[in-house]
């Protein structure tokens, strides 16, 4: 291969199943491990009704239910991102994960706090459907499939409503607590505003998990909960409440990082197309920007800095365009975090995988921040 021939780089962590939009689906490894807690949970209640089929029965109802539930949120995920292309901002990435999914954005121009609040509320509009096909095939159908996928349909309905309500819910970083920061700021023109009366909300989600499965079951049945319980509300609270304790900056080490304002650090940047050559982003550079973004119309391919120029190695800077070149940028070097524990969390994140953190506020790119990284 040649160096001109030399595609963009990218950075991802788990497995790609592919692309759509041009935004990679990246499955981390800690899937598995929420795939196992469903099936886990879910075998005693199938194995109770559907024992009498046999073992192969069982499993394959909870096989097919789990990666129903997978689907259901990968499908959630992608209307978000197709919400958010429609208003005027591409998603550059799609994640599965331990706690379910995360759509990660790039640039945007015009970008408006509603159009925040619509995007967010596109996932769990997106569950409701699914839960009303399903609920509507279970109905129609459900005498003439067998007995094993009739129960799935009935299980995914329940799920996916599940899916909708809680990601309904109006608390960080739930899309019911992003669409109601974006409502706030939209209302208040306070974007610090929305965030912590959405962390608010959060603290008041976890409050009320704590009591449904803890503490109601204490004091009301005389019951403990069970150690499985108890497990599920720790994976599911404490990543709302750690989210929420960091945006309202409580205890020391967040006061600390609170004032934090990336605006003071930034340094310029400048954007060429694909098809610009090597020796005029040699010229960008000379000219002041610290970094190049380089794009295919409204989507970003990659950054080139003068670092990155060096370990490209001799190549003929007139032939060679920037497309060719560039370095794709990882979702995690992205922010729209501008201040606060939210900038220094991104400016660390940023730092494992890139030496630059683009930040974006209102959709529009307000430069580049060194991150330290070599």
């Amino acid at each position: 291969m040649t160096p001109t021939q030399r595609p963009a780089r990218t950075s991802t962590q788990g497995w790609v199943l592919g692309t759509v939009g041009g935004a990679p689906i990246v499955v981390a490894p800690t899937s598995l491990l929420l795939g196992l807690l469903l099936a886990g949970s879910w075998l005693p209640t199938v194995r109770s009704y559907l024992g009498a089929l046999g073992w192969v029965a069982v499993v394959g109802v909870v096989v097919l239910t789990v990666m129903g539930v997978a689907v259901s949120i990968l499908l959630h995920e992608l209307a978000h991102g197709l919400t958010g292309t429609l208003l005027g901002r591409r998603p550059v990435l799609y994640q599965l994960h331990l706690w379910g999914g995360r759509t990660t954005f790039g640039p945007a121009t015009n970008w408006r706090p509603w159009k925040d609040m619509l995007t967010s509320l596109a996932g769990p509009v997106t569950n409701l459907v699914l839960w009303a096909l399903c609920r509507g095939a279970f109905s129609v159908l459900s005498l003439a499939l067998p007995l094993g996928i009739s129960f799935t349909l009935w299980a995914l309905s329940w799920v996916n409503l599940a899916l909708a309500v809680f990601n309904a819910l109006p608390g960080l970083p739930l899309d019911g607590g992003h669409a109601l920061a974006a409502l706030v700021e939209q209302l208040s023109g306070r974007r610090r505003l929305g965030l912590q009366v959405a962390a608010w909300g959060g603290l008041g989600v976890v409050a009320l998990i704590a009591w449904y499965w803890v503490l109601r079951p204490l004091l009301l049945v005389h019951r403990q909960p069970d150690a499985f319980d108890l497990m599920i509300v720790v994976l599911v609270a404490w990543p709302i409440a750690s989210t929420c304790w960091t945006v309202l900056g409580l205890g020391g080490r967040n006061r600390a990082a609170a004032s934090l304002d990336l605006r003071g650090l930034l340094q310029p940047v400048a954007t060429v197309g694909a098809t610009a050559t090597v020796s005029r982003v040699h010229a960008v550079l000379s000219d002041g920007a610290r970094l190049v973004l380089v794009s295919d119309g409204a989507r970003l391919l990659g950054t080139i800095d003068a670092v990155g120029l060096e370990e490209l190695g001799p190549l003929d800077e007139h032939v060679a365009t920037a497309g060719q070149v560039c370095t794709a940028l990882p979702a995690r070097a992205v922010t729209t975090q501008v201040v606060g524990e939210q900038a220094a969390a991104a400016l660390q994140a940023a730092r494992s995988v890139s030496r630059w953190l683009l930040v974006v506020e209102s959709g529009s790119v307000l430069g580049a921040v060194p991150t330290g990284a070599r």
